[in-house]
């Protein structure tokens, strides 16, 4: 791969990095951005209010029609402040307020953005739940406990059709299901079309009855050790999370080099803080166009997702280390791909999971070769609790695993832990506490007030802290072999993942009380049908001789570069079957969770460590 670091960066107009540090007797550091923060609006429908003002016939929110074919319904602001002033309308009429949640079972759609803005301009806090609860779960369990946990007063389905069976599950007499798509039977439902009416002076009351203390959403936590928790999530918070994004940027220099306003294809969900916040409110707070972006990174959506960036010229682009490893597949081998998805990007992040750093100069180099120049990658930070974002990498950076510098509005506390640094986090973008469990909020926080991440970071140069902190494992996925040595999961996992070179697309680190590591090995399926020659399954793939000896052969070079027991892998295990997001074994940012899928492959792990040798066992030590 060419060495593309003596190349420039296309410009990235961050404003001067400033940092204030407070080091205290005990070891506790304190972290505070120096640039302000700018004016934030109060509330999380004002700027839609602005936009549609200021550009009214601006594109606010694009899809492709339903029905196929080529184009996007595009609406625009003055169309989407319309709709949602209809639809607030609507929801008054039927009783909706503080006391009404609304709950959303949909993919992204621009129906989902105006039902979701449209119940937070009445006031109702909006609950927007994964699709896979509904539509993949055998039991509902998931879905049927955030029901009894917010007992929402309406429901928005997608399609009514699609969502029957969850809708029956539920028991949603009583109340309003508003749908697009097929009508629900049995249910008191309408269709979104025709649900609402011309906005009277009730819906400016509501407006006006905003405070940055409304609660606007609450938004489940993945519930990776027991329920899911709804982190709630106050209109102040979102709000001014936009804005710290945006007070480390020079803004009129960005709209310069961009040739105007902000566009982005993103495809992450809604029911997640990073799609619907970093991603839809963030944009509408910038007043640009988001195209929703019906693909994925999977095998059936991925010629989705490459067709819209191939159609679409983004000016940023930030998705998840999944995305951007089959994104790098594709463009190395797509031309025309590359040449619209680098024509007017400033800049590239990521979030949700570490990312490697063969993943960054693989994609380097296809921009490189594109357009002669460097493009910044980086990274933001943060949890459902801080809505998401808390830092990001703010200057152009061309190195994986950072988490950057807290960004302007909140406080970074760093405290000792054993031989790192656990991080924890107060600002105004930080959750008072989760709905309806005062002991969970209770733990959440220390004796400060500040939120307890879960995560460890270090400096990158203790001696200059300026240049940023990175990530050193959760807390909570560190575990001892039986020789007493601690592993740090997160490290082993991404450094691992990166030393394959791209076959796999992730992996497991298993070990707790053994003699040695292990990994439970998902690989990347597009790269490995691509050595192969072949469009194998992933059972055969996992087989494959090929696949096999590529991966073994790079797993030993990366024994040979760690050869501490805290860091060397025994064996691997091959995955015939990709993580399933039903049973909770990889998320909607798409990272797995690591002792949730250990959970529920439990036998393999123990094969693992029978001594029982099969094709998809590799042993790394012969």
């Amino acid at each position: 791969m060419a060495d593309t670091a003596h190349i420039p960066f296309r410009e990235v107009p961050y404003l001067p990095l400033k940092l204030e540090v407070d080091r205290r007797p005990d070891g506790t550091i304190y972290l505070d951005s120096g640039q302000p923060l700018k004016g934030c609006p109060p509330h999380m429908l004002a700027p839609l209010v602005k936009w549609a003002a200021e550009a009214p016939d601006r594109v606010w929110l694009a899809e492709r029609p339903k029905e196929g074919g080529e184009g996007w319904r595009e609406v625009t602001y003055a169309q989407g402040l319309a709709a949602v002033k209809r639809l607030a309308q609507g929801l008054l009429d039927a009783g909706a307020g503080p006391d009404a949640p609304l709950m959303i079972l949909s993919a992204n759609s621009v129906d989902h953005a105006l039902i979701k803005y449209a119940a937070m301009w009445t006031g109702s806090a909006v609950v927007p739940v994964t699709p896979a609860y509904a539509l993949l779960s055998e039991d509902l369990g998931r879905l049927k406990y955030i029901d009894r946990l917010i007992e929402p007063k309406f429901l928005y389905v997608e399609d009514g059709a699609a969502y029957q069976r969850a809708l029956d599950g539920l028991g949603v007499e009583g109340r309003k299901v508003i749908h697009s798509g097929d009508a629900p039977e049995r249910c008191d439902a309408v269709r979104i079309e025709q649900f609402g009416r011309a906005p009277g002076a009730e819906v400016d009351a509501a407006y006006d009855r905003l405070t940055p203390d409304t609660v606007a959403s609450y938004m489940m936590t993945s519930g990776s050790t027991g329920e899911p928790k709804a982190v709630i999530n106050l209109h102040s918070m979102v709000a001014s999370n936009a804005k710290m994004i945006r007070s480390v940027w020079d803004e009129a220099r960005l709209d310069e080099i961009c040739g105007g306003p902000q566009v982005w294809c993103n495809f992450l969900p809604w029911s997640h803080t990073f799609g619907a916040h970093s991603v839809l409110h963030n944009m509408l707070d910038w007043g640009g166009s988001l195209y929703i972006d019906e693909g994925a990174p999977t095998p059936a959506r991925l010629p989705a997702m490459i067709r819209n960036l191939k159609d679409i010229a983004v000016t940023q682009h930030t998705t998840v280390p999944a995305a951007w490893a089959a994104l790098a597949t594709e463009l190395e081998r797509d031309d025309e791909l590359a040449q619209n998805f680098f024509s007017r990007l400033v800049s590239m992040a990521y979030g949700g999971a570490s990312m490697g750093q063969d993943i960054y100069e693989r994609i380097q180099a296809v921009a490189v070769r594109t357009t002669g120049e460097r493009i910044s990658l980086s990274a933001g930070y943060g949890a459902t609790e801080t809505s998401p974002t808390a830092s990001n990498v703010h200057w152009p950076n061309d190195r994986m695993g950072l988490i950057g510098l807290p960004l302007p509005g909140n406080t970074f506390k760093l405290v000792p832990a054993g031989e790192k640094l656990e991080l924890r986090v107060k600002g105004v973008n930080v959750t008072p506490g989760y709905y309806r469990n005062a002991e969970k909020t209770a733990e959440a926080f220390d004796d400060e007030g500040y939120y307890k991440l879960g995560d460890a970071v270090k400096f990158v140069d203790p001696a200059n802290p300026e240049r940023g902190l990175a990530f050193d494992g959760r807390t909570a996925e560190e575990f001892k072999l039986s020789n007493g040595s601690w592993v740090s999961s997160g490290t082993v996992r991404v450094q691992a993942v990166a030393a394959t070179d791209g076959a796999l697309s992730d992996a497991v680190v298993c070990g707790l009380n053994q003699a040695d590591i292990t990994l439970l090995g998902f690989l990347n399926e597009a790269w490995c049908q691509r050595l192969t020659g072949e469009a194998l399954p992933l059972a055969d793939l996992a087989r494959h001789p090929a696949v096999t000896a590529h991966i073994r052969e790079r797993l030993k070079a990366y024994n040979k570069a760690h050869p501490n027991p805290a860091s060397r892998i025994a064996r691997i295990l091959l995955q015939a079957e990709p993580p399933r997001a039903d049973s909770g074994e990889i998320t909607e940012k798409g990272y797995l969770n690591q002792s949730r899928t250990q959970a529920l492959r439990q036998e393999q792990v123990n094969l693992l460590y029978s001594g029982k040798s099969t094709p998809e066992i590799l042993d790394l030590s012969e």
